[in-house]
């Protein structure tokens, strides 16, 4: 169970840093379409291809988030 533990503490370290990097790009791309400063069919198909990416990443981060946060509460009882 430890390594199960430590094993997704390295990878949510690791997809902590995807989403910031991800959701910064996701970010500028959205303001860009928001406030129409740019060509819009690069600018949106970037920021389209770019949600899925984030949208897995999260989704494994909140898994890994989520056990390490029960981990913890298996050592109690």
């Amino acid at each position: 169970m430890i390594k199960l533990y430590l094993f997704s503490k390295k990878i949510h370290r690791v997809l902590v840093m995807a989403v910031v990097f991800l959701g910064s790009i996701m970010g500028i791309t959205g303001l860009i379409l928001k406030y129409h400063l740019s060509d819009y069919g690069l600018i949106r198909w970037l920021h389209n291809q770019l949600s899925l990416f984030f949208g897995l990443v999260f989704f494994v981060m909140l898994v890994t988030g989520i056990v390490m946060y029960i981990f913890p509460l298996t050592k109690r009882g």
